[in-house]
């Protein structure tokens, strides 16, 4: 059986599967459209611990990432695995990548989705981090994600934003009705931390790919690039922002270009690992 964290997106099939490490929300969810347009290919998603229950969330992302190769190695037992991460899910997949070589697991590919380098600055002020929280459900609903978090702090203005907050916004339908204020409360909580695990991570330099970096065209310009800090790195750019690349054209061009990644990882298999 699978270990809770792991949540299988796609159907068996050849080749090394890939692993996608959820976003700061937690979910998952967000690759099953990629699962499904990757034929023969294996892809499980990683949900973050406490999503769906009541486990200690790790601390650090660097703890994350100590827990999920744990879980993945045990779930392959060395065998070969494909990483893939959107956003905050990227930085955790490179550093997963890491810890699994040094348990003796090869790493043929590590793909980042939209992925910024992690810089140092402030945690933003709690009712921020909620707006934020609130918008991603929904982005795009009222034109981008910057105006939903807006939107979300004038409602609050007018009718609060404690533990109860969540009402007034479930009743313009921006929350999913399926969930109850005790797990919007908890998955917040999961969302908290992974903001805060993020802006406090720096990554070290050395890693030695391949590395797929998939850019957004309408995202804004990086201060950094991955290849400061990796080897071996290839960029791709998409059409779409932070999240309209998983729809529509985005879609369609981030699925080729992981496809033929994933294409040339099948074959090197001759050339020294098996799946």
């Amino acid at each position: 059986m699978l270990p809770d964290v792991l949540v299988p997106l796609g159907a068996d099939g050849d080749g090394p599967p890939l692993y996608c490490v959820h976003s700061a929300t937690g979910s998952c969810y967000t690759y099953l459209a990629l699962a499904g347009a990757l034929d023969h290919r294996p892809v499980v998603g990683i949900e973050a611990v406490g999503y769906d229950g009541d486990e200690v969330v790790p601390a650090s992302l660097a703890d994350l990432a100590d827990h999920y190769a744990q879980v993945v190695d045990a779930d392959r037992k060395g065998r070969p695995v494909c990483l893939l991460g959107w956003s905050m899910g990227g930085v955790v997949a490179l550093e997963m990548a890491e810890r699994l070589r040094a348990l003796g697991c090869l790493v043929p590919l590590v793909v980042l989705v939209d992925a910024r380098v992690p810089e140092e600055e402030p945690m933003p002020a709690d009712r921020l981090i909620r707006a934020r929280f609130v918008a991603a459900f929904a982005p795009g609903a009222l034109g981008d994600i910057s105006a939903r978090s807006t939107e979300t702090l004038r409602v609050w203005a007018e009718n609060g934003s404690g533990e109860d907050g969540w009402e007034p916004l479930r009743a313009r339908g921006w929350l999913p009705d399926e969930l109850d204020s005790e797990t919007l409360n908890r998955r917040f909580e999961v969302f908290r931390n992974n903001v805060r695990a993020l802006n406090q991570h720096r990554v070290a330099p050395g890693h030695p790919g391949p590395v797929l970096v998939i850019k957004a065209k309408d995202s804004p310009p990086e201060s950094r690039r991955w290849s400061e800090l990796a080897d071996d790195v290839r960029e791709v750019t998409v059409p779409g922002d932070h999240h309209s690349l998983w729809h529509d054209a985005g879609l369609s061009e981030l699925t080729r270009s992981i496809r033929d990644a994933l294409r040339q990882v099948s074959a090197t298999r001759a050339r020294g690992y098996a799946s």
